[in-house]
Parts: structure tokens; C-alpha cells; sequence
């Protein structure tokens, strides 16, 4: 769960960075993320594996702000927070009362993210399939062009213009399934929330400021 946790995290990081195409040619899910400058939501998410059968659900409360800063607080079936403050990527386990931390470069280049986390536009990282239509959604198909890539296909589901449910297929075949409620899209967020402070008297390993 853990590891994960952190690598969605860092996806949204990754995602949020990215920029657009020309309007002439840019799709729906172009220009949600290229005009998206702060998100808030409740989400629930589940992973399924290769058999689709679920093996675990949780459910929280997310923010995410332009430039490179998240709040990912899981709180059922057990507590985890993860927060990126633009500069350091914060990881608490309430249970095990560890904090984990690591700098946003060194935690991107760790991963195949590095690569979506530039300036590039959304097409030269990604092959984008034209909309098709689903119980209701609009959904969109992103394939990486890079063939390090720890995932085959991110699909992305729209319900009119909001953002309702992202899906991630990794290379094992395993699904990871986020679905969004009470969206508000580019709204203020409290800085307190973009920021971590670890709690007195928990283990905190890594690369500490």
C-alpha cells in the first residue's frame, strides 16, 4: 500500500506538470489539466488484480495545488497522509508512527515519473485515444511512450467537464481505480495543509530539512 500510495501521489505531481497542446488540436483531457491550477475532492480507491477481483479499498480526502504541492489524507480502512510541499515529499504512517521523507527530485528520479514531471507537452509523452462513452462518462485512454514506464495505460473519465474517476493499469495487470467525489476544481487552499510538520516523538528517516 505504501509504495503505491507514494507512486500516485507523485503520478498527480507528474501530472500536474505537464502542459498542453495547441488549441487547435488539444482534447478534453488536455485542456482540463492545462487550466487546472487547484483541485479538492473525497476519493475512493480501489485495486483490482489481474483476475479483477478487488483486494483492497480506502477512502480520504485529497488537495493538490500548481506548482508541485499535494495532500493525499487516507483515512478508512486506517490513517496515512502524504504531503508534498513543493520541496520534500512527507509519508505518515500513524500506525507504525514513522515519517518518511524524501526531496521531490530525488523521489521523481527514483521512478520512470522523471519523465513526466518536465515541460513537455501532454502528446509527446503520452499517445491520447479519442473519447469513448461509458455507463455515462466520457473516457480517454493515455498511453506512455516511455517503454520504462511503470504502467500500460492511464485512463481518465470525465462526467460533462468534471473529473470523475481515474484508473491506472500497471505492467502486472493490476488496476488501481480512483473515483472522486464533491470535486471543486480551482479553489483556495490552505497553505497549512501544503505543509508537514512531523508529530512529537515519531521516527522520522530520510532525507530530513
Amino acid at each position: 500500500m505504501r509504495k503505491l500510495t507514494v507512486f500516485l501521489g507523485l503520478f498527480w505531481y507528474a501530472l500536474f506538470s505537464l502542459n498542453a497542446v495547441s488549441a487547435q488540436s488539444e482534447s478534453a483531457v488536455q485542456r482540463y489539466f492545462k487550466n487546472l491550477q487547484s483541485l479538492r475532492a473525497d476519493f475512493v480507491q480501489t485495486v483490482s488484480n489481474e483476475k479483477s477481483r478487488l483486494v483492497q479499498s480506502s477512502s480520504g480526502e485529497m488537495w493538490m495545488q500548481k506548482p508541485g504541492r499535494f495532500r493525499w489524507d487516507y483515512r478508512e480502512p486506517y490513517k496515512q497522509l502524504i504531503v508534498a510541499d513543493g520541496e520534500r515529499l512527507w509519508l505518515y504512517d500513524s500506525d507504525l508512527q514513522q515519517v518518511t521523507v524524501k526531496r521531490m527530485d530525488k523521489a521523481l528520479s527514483a521512478t520512470p515519473l522523471a519523465l513526466l514531471s518536465g515541460a513537455a507537452p501532454i502528446e509527446e509523452t503520452f499517445t491520447v485515444s479519442a473519447a469513448t462513452t461509458q455507463g455515462g462518462l466520457q473516457w480517454y485512454e493515455l498511453y506512455p511512450k516511455d517503454a520504462q514506464a511503470e504502467f500500460k495505460v492511464l485512463r481518465v473519465a470525465f462526467a460533462g467537464d468534471a473529473l470523475n474517476t481515474i484508473e491506472l493499469e500497471d505492467v502486472f495487470n493490476q488496476r488501481t481505480r480512483l473515483a472522486f467525489g464533491r470535486l471543486e476544481r480551482n479553489v483556495k487552499i490552505d497553505p497549512a495543509l501544503l505543509r508537514f510538520a512531523p508529530p512529537p516523538g515519531v521516527d522520522v528517516v530520510g532525507d530530513v530539512p
